[in-house]
């Protein structure tokens, strides 16, 4: 690994290689605690070098994964957003799924969620609404538009520059993470019947608003989070080529982050011939996109059909999942063991099994009933503070300085 100096004043004289791979295997909060002991250490621990080997040991290493997995939740009472060890949670629930006396299972043996407080303490009087996250990073809105991102592991946080004015209220919005360039990117995107699909490009490391103008026919959106999958973001569209007001979406468009550029990403071939279908919605499920549509059987009753997209981008590929609970109350956290998938159903927090088709309820202590969000990420060093770098060459874009 890179790193810019080495480790004077090191009582053990450790080597800088040493130190890196020692701390790369530690929580967040306990490199942060490291970074205060010299200015050498809080050099080497924050450069981004670092900060990017710390990161992928969790993807390494399953033992460290299992040291940093958090969840994110919303409870359905206040919409104030909680955390939790994902990993003490899990064993600490082992009753629910093993144990079919979950009356012994008493309040003190539950894990309690924490309240991120502090993700409401810039603006105490202004409503804080989790979007997404990426890489440990979660973006946020706030009441009035502004977008505010927020590292719960290291209590960092910034609110964004404002976009120019025409994408202020967007109808598309997203958070990716660019591999070619390790560059965070939140997008904001609005439809231009005259230029297309107009997008503002916000680039974490840089900290600038980019203006980015693609070809794509389409007269409405149908979601506004864009789905953040394979490297990509995916917003369902309605193309250009229907009068009809009240028409279904026809299509997913794809904006590769690393190209900055759309492409077409076909929906299930029974979405074009099933007329009984009313309404789609685009989301992930594991590591794949996934379809819910909703429909009408023989007997006037609500109808649901779950696809799965398991290979990227290939039409053929659309596979459909029999799911037993109503979809229309499932939220996904993207993760999963081998045998259970963690969900929202409602306002319950469960595992869920596909191939048993049953679900097992699980509690947390403090929070009653869950909100609508639910999400596991990995902790993270990565800082929100401006880092100058230059900026990859993009063609047909315009720069906004901040």
């Amino acid at each position: 690994m890179e790193h810019h100096g080495q480790l004077t004043g090191n009582p053990n004289g450790l080597q800088s290689e040493i130190i890196i791979k020692i701390f790369a295997r530690l929580p967040v909060k306990s490199v942060c605690r490291f970074k205060c002991v010299s200015k050498p250490w809080r050099s080497l621990l924050s450069h981004p070098s670092f900060v990017k080997v710390h990161f992928n040991k969790a993807i390494e290493n399953e033992d460290v994964l299992h040291q940093r997995r958090t969840v994110i939740l919303t409870a359905y009472e206040d919409k104030s957003l909680y955390s939790l060890h994902l990993d003490e949670f899990l064993n600490r629930n082992d009753a629910y799924l093993n144990n079919d006396h979950v009356d012994n299972v008493g309040e003190d043996d539950l894990v309690a969620a924490t309240e991120l407080a502090f993700v409401h303490s810039m603006r105490r009087e202004t409503l804080v609404y989790l979007i997404c996250h990426c890489n440990g990073l979660l973006l946020c809105q706030l009441d009035r538009w502004d977008l505010y991102l927020v590292n719960p592991a290291t209590r960092e946080s910034k609110i964004l520059p404002r976009t120019p004015k025409p994408y202020r209220y967007s109808s598309l919005c997203g958070f990716g993470f660019d591999h070619s360039t390790d560059e965070h990117k939140v997008v904001c995107g609005r439809i231009n019947r005259d230029h297309g699909i107009e997008f503002c490009v916000y680039t974490l490391e840089t900290n600038y608003w980019r203006v980015i103008r693609q070809d794509f026919n389409c007269v409405s959106c149908d979601t506004r989070l864009g789905i953040h999958v394979n490297g990509d973001l995916h917003w369902l569209m309605n193309k250009d080529d229907h009068d009809e007001i009240h028409e279904l979406p026809s299509t997913i468009m794809s904006l590769l982050l690393d190209k900055e550029e759309v492409r077409e990403i076909p929906l299930p071939h029974e979405h074009a011939i099933d007329e009984d279908i009313h309404m789609i919605e685009l989301g992930v499920f594991r590591e794949w996109l996934c379809l819910i549509h909703y429909g009408c059987d023989d007997n006037g009753q609500t109808s649901y059909d779950f696809w799965v997209m398991k290979e990227h981008g290939v039409k053929e590929s659309w596979t459909k999942m029999r799911v037993s609970i109503p979809l229309h109350d499932i939220s996904h956290s993207g993760f999963c063991t081998k045998s259970h998938d963690l969900m929202v159903f409602d306002d319950r927090l469960v595992m869920y099994s596909f191939d048993e088709e049953s679900s097992r309820d699980l509690s947390i202590r403090g929070v009653e009933n869950i909100g609508s969000c639910l999400t596991v990420y990995l902790d993270s060093l990565i800082s929100l503070r401006n880092r100058p770098k230059t900026s990859s060459k993009k063609t047909s874009v315009s720069l906004v300085h901040c």
